[in-house]
């Protein structure tokens, strides 16, 4: 029979802290997310400044738990290896570059600080086709800014030539 006891792998830790910081962010979210600002007594926003915040970290949430469960459920070698100098190394290089890209977006703005950042993530991963980083790189952040500006109404910090520039190409 085998044992479905769960062992503090470094898995199991990132995934507890994950559920924990989830659940704690939905919980006090009143006070991580500012109140949305008024106009003679009206809000300027549709929707309440949190929503987007609660879906992501109730998702996170969720997602660590699963991953949780199904981890318990899985027993070998596998979960059980130490992990290489290089997979250290490849960890510390992903953390050094996500936490580039939040220091970076409000003096570069979401769309610079966005190509940076895939660009350096596509290299570290492996990726050596030229073509496929700029497509990924490029195409992506400008597809997300513009669906989260334009159809959900969520302000990301951008250089003021960036928003001209969209605003020209949209015709606003």
């Amino acid at each position: 029979m085998k044992s479905l006891s769960l062992r503090m792998t470094p898995e199991v830790t990132v995934l507890l802290v994950l559920a924990i910081a989830g659940g704690l962010g939905v919980l006090f979210i009143d006070a991580l997310v500012a109140p949305p600002k008024l106009l003679f007594g009206r809000s300027l926003t549709a929707i309440t400044p949190s929503l987007f915040p609660v879906i992501i970290l109730s998702t996170m949430t969720a997602l660590s738990i699963l991953a949780l469960i199904l981890l318990r459920g899985t027993a070998g070698a596998d979960r059980d290896a130490a992990l290489t100098h290089g997979e250290w190394r490849r960890g510390f290089i992903f953390f050094a570059i996500m936490t580039f890209y939040a220091l970076v977006m409000e003096p570069f703005g979401f769309l610079i600080s966005s190509i940076i950042a895939m660009t350096l993530l596509s290299l570290q991963m492996g990726n050596r086709s030229v073509w496929q980083i700029a497509l990924l790189s490029c195409a992506s952040p400008i597809l997300l800014y513009l669906a989260a500006t334009r159809l959900l109404a969520v302000s990301l910090p951008e250089l003021n030539i960036i928003e001209l520039a969209y605003a020209r190409l949209l015709g606003e």
